[in-house]
């Protein structure tokens, strides 16, 4: 079974200047889009569904899109219909021109976030102040170009993620939450014009880069404070992705799990103690570790085989 966007149950409402869109049939797609001035707006997307999804052919020259997508849950993009909009790079075009592509079965949420500029009000911004020089190549470059993604600094995706994770318009007052956070978001593209010139290129050793760049992030934090009670989403915020990226991230680059890294750390370290404490208790060790004393024994015998006290009366047990 296959359902085709174009011809789904849509129905639409609007509240000030957003119109909001949705349909809830085999699919949950919820759509906004906020119209701040004549040719500035923001799209902001939801979709799940447990059915393939066709998407018609459409083109669109009259808007230049600056846009995120994210993902709450790990996704393989072999399920995306438009892959390469599936990351936390900026993605920038002068028009769509996809035809036939399918989005297979996913039954989990994606996010959308768009910034959407016509040209006319791209000249106005010009007159203003100076443009970052791909947004100003994109402009100028009449041909259709597809969809390129573009290194940003962290603080501009995770304002995009926050955009993605506002709730649903049910209020004038929400809409306005989220249109003060896209005002911001144009911001800080425009102060982009002001840094030094970024790469549009989306490489493999680039693609390696900034995963190391964050699982190392990760592994650090873990290092130092591998006693403390860590949750992924803390440590994604804080090397400045999301969730559903470090995890992927920290996967490629590590060859496990951000759980399993943390597990053999901890133990690592209480293997350590165990040696060079003899006169500490286990119960001690296991909090210095960041467990509960059960807990710690059990994690402890299923890596080594051993309980932790037995570890200490056979220290050819090696770690």
């Amino acid at each position: 079974m296959m359902i085709d966007y174009d011809k789904m149950s849509w129905q639409s409402h609007e509240l000030g200047h957003v119109k909001i869109t949705s349909a809830n049939d085999e699919v949950c797609a919820y759509r906004e889009t906020h119209e701040f001035h004549s040719g500035f707006r923001l799209v902001r997307r939801q979709l799940q569904t447990q059915t393939p999804i066709r998407y018609p052919a459409f083109d669109d020259l009259d808007y230049i899109g600056v846009c995120f997508t994210f993902s709450d849950k790990d996704i393989d993009p072999k399920n995306l219909a438009f892959a390469h909009l599936h990351h936390t790079d900026m993605n920038i075009t002068n028009g769509y021109e996809f035809a036939g592509n399918t989005l297979k079965v996913l039954d989990r949420t994606l996010y959308y976030a768009s910034l959407q500029f016509s040209h006319s009000y791209i000249s106005q911004l010009q007159q203003q102040q100076r443009l970052p020089s791909w947004l100003s190549q994109i402009v100028e470059n009449h041909d259709k170009q597809l969809i390129d993604r573009i290194a940003v600094p962290p603080a501009l995706r995770q304002l995009a993620w926050q955009i993605c994770c506002l709730p649903k318009i049910s209020r004038f007052s929400d809409a306005l939450r989220v249109e003060s956070k896209a005002i911001d978001w144009l911001a800080m593209i425009l102060e982009m014009a002001e840094q030094p010139t970024l790469v549009i290129a989306d490489t493999p050793s680039r693609q390696k880069n900034v995963a190391k760049k964050y699982v190392h992030g990760a592994c650090d934090i873990i290092h130092s404070e591998f006693n403390q009670s860590l949750t992924i989403a803390e440590l994604a915020g804080r090397v400045g992705t999301n969730e559903c990226y470090l995890k992927q991230y920290f996967k490629q680059v590590m060859d496990m799990s951000i759980h399993e890294y943390l597990t053999q750390y901890r133990l690592t370290q209480a293997c350590q103690l165990l040696r060079n404490h003899q006169d500490m208790n286990i119960k001690d060790v296991a909090g210095m570790c960041g467990y509960h004393p059960s807990h710690f024994s059990q994690l402890f015998y299923k890596k080594y085989g051993v309980s932790p006290k037995e570890y200490r009366q056979d220290l050819k047990i090696t770690c």
